[in-house]
């Protein structure tokens, strides 16, 4: 890919690239897929056989996304794929997302984190694509309860087996990183720590915005397990805006290879309390309060505090979040009722990628512009 032709600013700039999605099903890959294809990208994505997301799946063949079925801890289905045509851009997204799941079964969730990353990484060495962005976890970091948000030169580790593969995830990167300097830029690559990325369309198990929509439809008490706990909330929207953001700066030369960035919304975070009365004033707009009891769950352990310094990737990118997470609630409220009256998840999704990437893309997430409280 030649350095210039991938603009972050030129509205057009996506139009014939290809693009590779690893964990294209996934929630946050559903998002990315349907906004590359908004944007006029050539999609093909590399998924486990069955895994669906509303909007995601099937719908996204429908829509021009080249699905292929594999195993990401398979390295030949891997290379295949990646080997399939000259992409300009690769993100790798696919993993086993969840801390639970992760204590259930640690062994496929290291096999999957961490060999999925080897895979996918030797896999671009071998084929090139001209970018590729990496991503983990704010997981990542050796969480010590600290009050300030963590930076990227701060120490990765862990001790649960998903905290211990996103950390591992790392040190690959950090190694196959090098390896592309030493071929001469072969790759131009980054590696991305997600914070708690929320938005309509998630309906994983055990994670929370999916579990309150279930009890705000169903009519039922919202349990939680730590309601102070603290963590860096943002909306898939903005994440995928600044995965487009980093993929372009690598290609046009403005990031370096090499760089790990935090995605995170500007501040400190919010508890869980928070985001969950967020979404309960725009479900109930204006009626009877929700009622929300703490449910301790002693066998599911969890950090209170974990914060995460999102500066250097707002810099480096020109990268700001057009929703403050009273309009991540609204905009997750909006996307469920308006399934609920019938539309489809695709569609749904659609809708709102069009809204952001209008001309504003902020102004239809202003308060004045919010659901009716």
């Amino acid at each position: 890919m030649a350095a210039t032709d991938l603009s972050r600013r030129h509205p057009h700039a996506w139009e014939g690239k290809n693009v590779l999605i690893t964990g294209h099903t996934g929630f946050i890959g559903t998002w990315l897929s349907m906004t590359l294809l908004h944007l006029g990208a050539q999609v093909d994505g590399f998924a486990l056989d069955g895994e669906r997301t509303p909007g995601g799946g099937a719908v996204l063949g429908d829509l021009g996304v080249k699905g292929t079925a594999g195993d990401v801890r398979d390295f030949a289905s891997v290379q295949r794929a990646m080997a399939a045509r000259d992409f300009d851009v690769v993100f790798h997204l696919a993993a086993q997302p969840l801390v639970s799941v992760g204590l259930a079964d640690p062994w496929g969730t290291l096999t999957t984190n961490t060999g999925g990353s080897v895979n996918v990484l030797e896999a671009a060495r071998l084929c090139r694509p001209g970018v590729l962005v990496h991503v983990t976890s704010d997981k990542c970091y050796r969480n010590r309860e600290w009050p300030w948000p963590y930076r990227e030169v701060d120490e990765i580790g862990g001790g649960c087996p998903y905290s211990v593969s996103k950390a591992a995830a790392e040190l690959i990167f950090e190694a196959y990183g090098s390896l592309f300097r030493h071929e001469g830029g072969s790759v131009r690559a980054a590696s991305v720590r997600f914070g708690n990325v929320i938005g309509g369309g998630d309906h994983a198990p055990r994670r929370l915005v999916p579990d309150v929509m279930a009890a705000l439809r169903d009519g039922r008490p919202i349990e939680l397990r730590r309601p102070s706990a603290v963590r860096p909330w943002q909306h898939v929207m903005d994440v995928v805006h600044g995965l487009l953001l980093l993929a372009a700066s690598l290609a046009d030369g403005s990031v370096e290879p090499g760089e790990v960035f935090n995605f995170a919304p500007p501040g400190d975070g919010a508890t869980v309390q928070e985001l969950v009365t967020a979404l309960t004033r725009a479900w109930r707009a204006g009626g009877a309060d929700v009622p929300v009891r703490a449910e301790g769950d002693g066998r599911f352990v969890e950090d209170e505090l974990l914060r995460l310094d999102g500066r250097k990737a707002a810099s480096a990118l020109g990268w700001s979040h057009a929703f403050d997470l009273e309009a991540a609630a609204c905009a997750i409220v909006e996307w469920e009722r308006a399934v609920a009256r019938g539309r489809s998840p695709a569609d749904a999704t659609s809708a709102q990628i069009h809204a952001f990437h209008a001309d504003d893309r902020t102004a239809r997430f202003r308060p004045e512009n919010r659901l009716p409280r």
